[in-house]
């Protein structure tokens, strides 16, 4: 966060001079004390990796509940006058309803408790802290069993809906078409005008602005994966052999789950900047489009790192000598560069549609709400009581206000991809370029070096990782157009509260000797064994089991001081690899990512 104004004293006073904070608006917050600035850089760089991580909470694995929770977070927002991005929207689905009650509970009990607190600013800080953590546990468990109730209401509706749309599908679908039409003559005429002169001005400014960082990154984890391969290419060649090799594939395959080299790639989104186009499509931050552009990256370097070990692995068999290995990794390495231009362009242009879309539809609705919002209730008799659950007139609406937006969206993306700008290709181009070979390649189990080729033995359960499907380059034309669906891939980046049960509980301390081999895996200088199952890391929450991240060679853990003064052990885990890093949580596995497509039915439309 900020730091603090000039006479402020902190809380705690940190006993070096290389504190880090782990801050939350509603719970604790958390204070490590680095001995160093290197390590203070290292560890900001893995805590910020598990805090993107975490704040990507809600499963993209279902395309119903998913979409079902954020569009009603964000109507219900909407209601209440409060558009544009929410940086709240964050965490699993049970934190998000927490934050949404303990913004509007907060200023009442500020108001309430905040006069009566006694003794020093320090102090006060200190007990109000306690009381808004205390209160966030209250309301998150109240939350999370009504949250739970609802989840088990719609499942044992879900049969009998399911059974009523499969006959009267046809019906319901006419019923549709219908009501869209009538709206669409009523609202379109106003938001095409809203659009022409309110939006259209503007969009090739933010798609400039979110273009040039973004590529950066993008071409900052090209560098990396280049400059990582070549490095292990000259390596194996002048240190010799097979084994060699086997080392240095284990350390490759984490490559895109090490925050510390990923860093500098990451470190490249610092530099969106929104400027006055903040004020005035209301967005409240640029965090949401930064960790989303910042998860793209880690997954283009897991696939690209998952194609070129597929690659050479397919490759071992037929090679003869020294020679031939240096060859032929060299050739794979072109292979995989070039698919990785491709699919960097298609993801990319995704993302800023959606980013374009999250920035102006919300800008869009707020405008047109003092016109078009209070007529909308005439439009429901339109609708058969019978479908009234599978139609609705707001989501209707919404459909054909974001129609009006998005064809000059598209012509802006397109229009940058054919100008080449930040490496943008045209689809016809992937098309006619992409390596067909690389298509063949599914989605499977992934290569364990060190135990195929080494011997070793396995150091932890059989399914210890596995690979997601690489994203393929099969485009289809620009031309296609984007239907209207509501999933909500972009989302706000906010440090993650801890789950109060699991607080409440206590989680167990790590043993002694997990912190030794913590410790040891940070001495060493290379990322090669696979670390246990869990480890003690130096965070102090009592978070849930994440993906692991290679933690940072040459750092100390640091020592932990939570900011209120009831102490509790600090735990939590290593990430660890499993199908698709973007969104899982703890126990959560996230869907395989999709082929990327560029056609009308491939790209979603998320705000």
């Amino acid at each position: 966060g900020a730091p603090p104004r000039s006479g402020h004293s902190p809380i705690l006073k940190c006993p070096t001079d290389f504190p880090l904070v782990l801050w939350h608006p509603y719970a604790r917050h958390y204070y490590f004390c680095l001995m160093t600035g290197k390590e203070q850089d290292k560890w900001r760089a893995v805590f910020q990796d598990c805090v993107r991580h975490c704040n990507n909470g809600i499963s993209e694995d279902s395309k119903v509940e998913a979409p079902a929770f954020t569009d009603a977070i964000r109507m219900y927002r909407q209601s209440k006058e409060q558009y544009g991005t929410w940086d709240m929207l964050c965490g699993n689905e049970t934190q998000v309803l927490s934050n949404l009650v303990m913004e509007e509970l907060l200023p009442e009990l500020r108001s309430a408790i905040g006069p009566r607190l006694k003794g020093k600013a320090p102090e006060r800080q200190r007990t109000w802290i306690q009381v808004s953590d205390a209160v966030y546990r209250m309301v998150y468990e109240l939350a999370k069993a009504q949250y739970d109730a609802a989840v088990a209401r719609c499942e044992q509706e879900r049969p009998q809906l399911e059974s009523t749309i499969r006959t009267d599908m046809d019906q319901i679908i006419t019923s549709k078409e219908h009501l869209a039409s009538k709206i669409r003559a009523f609202v379109l005429p106003k938001a095409e005008v809203c659009v022409r002169n309110h939006v259209q001005p503007y969009i090739s400014s933010i798609l400039e602005a979110l273009m040039t960082p973004t590529s950066q990154g993008f071409a900052e984890v090209r560098e990396v994966f280049f400059k990582e391969v070549t490095d292990m290419n000259m390596n194996v060649v002048n240190e010799g052999g097979l084994e060699k090799l086997v080392e240095y594939m284990e350390k490759l395959s984490h490559l895109a789950f090490h925050p510390v080299k990923m860093q500098s790639c990451y470190e490249k989104m610092d530099q969106l900047k929104l400027e006055g186009l903040q004020q005035r499509f209301d967005v409240s931050s640029t965090s949401v489009f930064k960790q989303r552009a910042q998860i793209h990256m880690r997954q283009q370097m897991d696939d690209a790192v998952y194609t070129f070990e597929t690659l050479l692995h397919q490759e071992l068999g037929k090679l003869q000598g020294k020679d031939d290995l240096c060859k032929s990794i060299q050739r794979i390495l072109e292979r995989v560069l070039k698919k990785f231009d491709y699919d960097s362009s298609t993801v990319r242009k995704k993302f800023f549609r959606e980013a374009l879309l999250q920035i102006t539809i919300p800008f869009l609705l707020k405008k047109l709400a003092p016109t078009c919002k209070g007529e909308l209730a005439k439009f429901q008799e339109l609708i058969f009581e019978d479908f009234a659950s599978f139609i609705l007139v707001e989501n209707t609406y919404e459909e054909v206000v974001l129609q009006s937006v998005m064809k000059d969206i598209m012509q802006a993306v397109k229009e940058a991809a054919v100008q080449r700008k930040h490496n943008l290709y045209r689809d016809s181009m992937v098309m006619h370029n992409s390596d067909p070979n690389l298509h063949l390649l599914g989605e499977g189990v992934a290569i364990d070096w060190s135990e195929e080729y080494s011997g070793q033995p396995e150091a932890e359960p059989a399914e210890r990782r596995r690979r997601a499907k690489q994203v393929v380059s099969v485009i289809q034309d620009d031309e296609g157009t984007l239907p209207y669906g509501a999933e909500a891939l972009l989302q706000p980046g906010s440090p993650e509260p801890r789950e109060p049960e699991e607080a409440h509980a206590g989680v167990p301390p790590s043993p002694p000797d997990a912190v030794k081999e913590i410790r040891e895996a940070l001495a060493q200088g290379s990322l090669g064994a696979d670390p246990p199952p869990v480890s003690s890391v130096p965070h102090a929450t009592a978070a849930p089991p994440s993906p692991r991240a290679d933690v940072p060679a040459e750092a100390k853990v640091p020592h932990v001081t939570p900011a209120p003064p009831r102490a509790q052990s600090p735990s939590a885990a290593c990430h660890r690899r499993s199908d698709n890093e973007t969104g899982e949580r703890g126990e959560r596995s996230p869907p395989p990512p999709r082929a990327t497509t560029e056609s009308g039915e491939g790209v979603q439309t998320e705000f």
